[in-house]
Protein backbone atom coordinates (compact mmCIF):
# COMPACT_ATOMS: atom_id res chain seq x y z
CA UNK A 1 0.00 0.00 0.00
CA UNK A 2 1.56 3.18 -1.03
CA UNK A 3 2.11 6.44 1.85
CA UNK A 4 -0.82 8.66 0.19
CA UNK A 5 -3.63 5.28 0.17
CA UNK A 6 -2.14 4.73 3.51
CA UNK A 7 -3.01 8.30 4.85
CA UNK A 8 -6.22 8.25 3.00
CA UNK A 9 -7.02 5.27 5.06
CA UNK A 10 -6.35 6.03 8.41
CA UNK A 11 -8.20 9.79 7.62
CA UNK A 12 -11.31 7.82 6.65
CA UNK A 13 -10.77 5.86 9.87
CA UNK A 14 -10.54 8.97 12.05
CA UNK A 15 -13.88 10.33 10.13
CA UNK A 16 -15.30 7.58 11.21
CA UNK A 17 -14.19 6.99 14.43
CA UNK A 18 -15.15 11.00 14.90
CA UNK A 19 -18.98 9.97 14.05
CA UNK A 20 -19.20 7.19 16.11
CA UNK A 21 -21.06 8.43 19.05
CA UNK A 22 -24.39 7.53 17.64
CA UNK A 23 -26.52 7.53 20.59
CA UNK A 24 -28.90 10.56 20.47
CA UNK A 25 -27.04 12.24 17.78
CA UNK A 26 -23.76 13.72 19.77
CA UNK A 27 -21.14 15.19 18.40
CA UNK A 28 -17.71 13.82 19.06
CA UNK A 29 -16.43 16.57 21.22
CA UNK A 30 -19.58 16.27 23.77
CA UNK A 31 -18.78 12.54 23.53
CA UNK A 32 -15.33 13.18 24.93
CA UNK A 33 -16.13 15.82 27.32
CA UNK A 34 -18.70 13.62 28.57
CA UNK A 35 -16.68 10.71 28.54
CA UNK A 36 -14.04 12.56 30.83
CA UNK A 37 -16.64 13.91 33.01
CA UNK A 38 -18.35 10.20 33.80
CA UNK A 39 -14.79 8.86 34.50
CA UNK A 40 -13.87 11.40 36.98
CA UNK A 41 -17.19 11.71 38.67
CA UNK A 42 -17.06 7.35 39.30
CA UNK A 43 -13.45 8.26 40.56
CA UNK A 44 -14.18 11.45 42.52
CA UNK A 45 -17.91 10.01 44.32
CA UNK A 46 -17.49 6.35 43.86
CA UNK A 47 -14.03 5.21 46.09
CA UNK A 48 -14.31 4.38 49.82
CA UNK A 49 -12.50 7.55 50.63
CA UNK A 50 -15.27 9.56 48.81
CA UNK A 51 -17.58 12.03 51.05
CA UNK A 52 -19.97 12.02 49.72
CA UNK A 53 -19.84 8.40 48.69
CA UNK A 54 -22.70 8.09 45.70
CA UNK A 55 -21.65 4.27 44.23
CA UNK A 56 -22.25 3.74 40.44
CA UNK A 57 -23.73 8.04 40.38
CA UNK A 58 -26.97 6.13 41.85
CA UNK A 59 -27.60 3.91 39.26
CA UNK A 60 -28.29 0.25 38.67
CA UNK A 61 -26.07 -2.40 37.45
CA UNK A 62 -27.59 -2.68 34.13
CA UNK A 63 -27.50 0.98 33.36
CA UNK A 64 -24.21 1.38 35.00
CA UNK A 65 -22.89 -1.46 32.67
CA UNK A 66 -24.50 0.30 29.55
CA UNK A 67 -23.05 3.58 30.07
CA UNK A 68 -19.50 1.96 30.72
CA UNK A 69 -19.92 0.40 27.53
CA UNK A 70 -21.02 3.19 25.50
CA UNK A 71 -18.50 5.45 26.94
CA UNK A 72 -15.89 2.27 27.04
CA UNK A 73 -15.24 3.25 30.47
CA UNK A 74 -13.27 0.84 32.49
CA UNK A 75 -13.88 0.78 36.26
CA UNK A 76 -12.31 -1.03 38.92
CA UNK A 77 -14.60 -3.37 40.75
CA UNK A 78 -12.87 -3.20 44.11
CA UNK A 79 -13.85 0.51 44.95
CA UNK A 80 -16.70 0.88 47.46
CA UNK A 81 -17.45 2.88 50.53
CA UNK A 82 -19.00 3.31 53.91
CA UNK A 83 -22.98 2.26 52.93
CA UNK A 84 -24.10 4.19 55.53
CA UNK A 85 -22.67 7.93 54.20
CA UNK A 86 -24.25 6.99 51.04
CA UNK A 87 -27.32 6.60 52.74
CA UNK A 88 -27.44 9.42 54.56
CA UNK A 89 -27.35 11.73 50.96
CA UNK A 90 -29.64 8.73 48.94
CA UNK A 91 -33.00 10.93 49.65
CA UNK A 92 -31.54 14.11 48.19
CA UNK A 93 -29.46 12.52 45.33
CA UNK A 94 -32.58 10.75 44.03
CA UNK A 95 -34.81 14.15 44.73
CA UNK A 96 -31.67 15.91 42.32
CA UNK A 97 -32.02 12.80 39.63
CA UNK A 98 -35.37 13.32 39.37
CA UNK A 99 -35.99 16.91 39.44
CA UNK A 100 -33.01 16.86 36.18
CA UNK A 101 -35.44 14.36 34.20
CA UNK A 102 -37.77 16.40 34.61
CA UNK A 103 -35.81 19.39 32.47
CA UNK A 104 -34.20 17.03 29.90
CA UNK A 105 -34.69 17.86 26.63
CA UNK A 106 -34.14 14.60 25.03
CA UNK A 107 -35.60 11.06 26.47
CA UNK A 108 -32.92 8.01 26.42
CA UNK A 109 -30.11 6.31 28.25
CA UNK A 110 -28.29 9.42 27.78
CA UNK A 111 -30.32 11.82 29.37
CA UNK A 112 -30.62 9.25 32.39
CA UNK A 113 -26.65 8.74 32.78
CA UNK A 114 -26.27 12.35 32.72
CA UNK A 115 -29.00 13.47 35.35
CA UNK A 116 -27.09 10.76 37.67
CA UNK A 117 -23.96 12.59 36.68
CA UNK A 118 -25.60 15.89 37.76
CA UNK A 119 -26.79 14.62 40.86
CA UNK A 120 -24.14 13.06 41.94
CA UNK A 121 -21.54 16.40 41.19
CA UNK A 122 -24.06 18.44 42.51
CA UNK A 123 -23.51 16.90 46.07
CA UNK A 124 -19.98 17.73 46.01
CA UNK A 125 -18.53 20.82 47.53
CA UNK A 126 -16.98 22.89 44.57
CA UNK A 127 -18.35 24.45 41.52
CA UNK A 128 -20.44 21.84 39.69
CA UNK A 129 -18.19 22.19 35.97
CA UNK A 130 -15.23 21.51 38.78
CA UNK A 131 -17.08 18.97 40.54
CA UNK A 132 -17.96 17.44 37.29
CA UNK A 133 -13.81 17.19 35.61
CA UNK A 134 -15.04 19.99 33.57
CA UNK A 135 -12.03 22.37 31.95
CA UNK A 136 -14.84 25.92 32.95
CA UNK A 137 -18.09 26.73 33.13
CA UNK A 138 -18.66 26.99 29.24
CA UNK A 139 -18.20 23.04 28.85
CA UNK A 140 -21.10 22.49 31.78
CA UNK A 141 -23.07 24.96 29.77
CA UNK A 142 -22.80 22.73 26.50
CA UNK A 143 -23.50 19.48 28.32
CA UNK A 144 -27.08 21.50 29.81
CA UNK A 145 -27.80 23.16 26.07
CA UNK A 146 -27.61 20.10 24.76
CA UNK A 147 -29.50 17.68 27.41
CA UNK A 148 -31.36 20.09 29.88
CA UNK A 149 -31.98 23.18 27.70
CA UNK A 150 -35.24 23.96 29.81
CA UNK A 151 -33.08 24.43 32.61
CA UNK A 152 -29.90 25.92 30.60
CA UNK A 153 -32.68 28.23 28.79
CA UNK A 154 -34.21 29.56 32.42
CA UNK A 155 -30.79 30.39 34.00
CA UNK A 156 -31.20 33.98 32.44
CA UNK A 157 -29.11 35.88 34.92
CA UNK A 158 -26.50 33.40 34.95
CA UNK A 159 -26.72 32.19 38.62
CA UNK A 160 -23.88 29.49 39.57
CA UNK A 161 -25.76 26.65 38.61
CA UNK A 162 -25.57 24.33 41.81
CA UNK A 163 -27.61 27.47 43.39
CA UNK A 164 -30.33 27.82 40.49
CA UNK A 165 -30.83 23.95 40.46
CA UNK A 166 -31.75 23.88 44.33
CA UNK A 167 -33.90 27.38 43.93
CA UNK A 168 -35.64 26.01 41.91
CA UNK A 169 -36.22 22.86 43.36
CA UNK A 170 -37.08 24.23 46.07
CA UNK A 171 -39.95 26.82 44.41
CA UNK A 172 -41.36 23.74 43.22
CA UNK A 173 -41.95 22.06 46.61
CA UNK A 174 -42.93 25.90 47.44
CA UNK A 175 -40.36 26.08 49.93
CA UNK A 176 -39.22 29.76 49.65
CA UNK A 177 -35.66 29.93 51.88
CA UNK A 178 -34.47 32.93 50.48
CA UNK A 179 -33.33 35.71 52.19
CA UNK A 180 -35.03 38.95 50.32
CA UNK A 181 -37.85 38.43 47.99
CA UNK A 182 -35.84 39.05 45.30
CA UNK A 183 -32.11 38.52 43.60
CA UNK A 184 -31.35 41.77 43.66
CA UNK A 185 -32.31 43.12 47.04
CA UNK A 186 -30.31 39.83 48.98
CA UNK A 187 -27.50 40.15 50.79
CA UNK A 188 -26.20 36.73 49.34
CA UNK A 189 -25.85 38.10 45.74
CA UNK A 190 -21.99 37.76 45.64
CA UNK A 191 -22.28 34.17 46.71
CA UNK A 192 -24.88 33.06 44.06
CA UNK A 193 -23.67 35.25 41.10
CA UNK A 194 -19.97 35.60 41.79
CA UNK A 195 -17.40 34.44 39.05
CA UNK A 196 -16.31 31.08 38.94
Amino acid sequence: MTIAKRNKKQVMELCLHQTQPSQENISFPLFCMLKRSFSYVLQRFGNRDSDPFIPSLGMSNKELEKMLSFFSISMDDSQGGSLGTYLECYEEHKMLVEFFLRYRNRQGDMSLWIAHLLATASLGENHLWQDMGLKNRDELGSVLRAFFFPLFEANKEDMRWKRFFYRKLCEEEGLFVCKAPNCKDCLDRPICYGPE
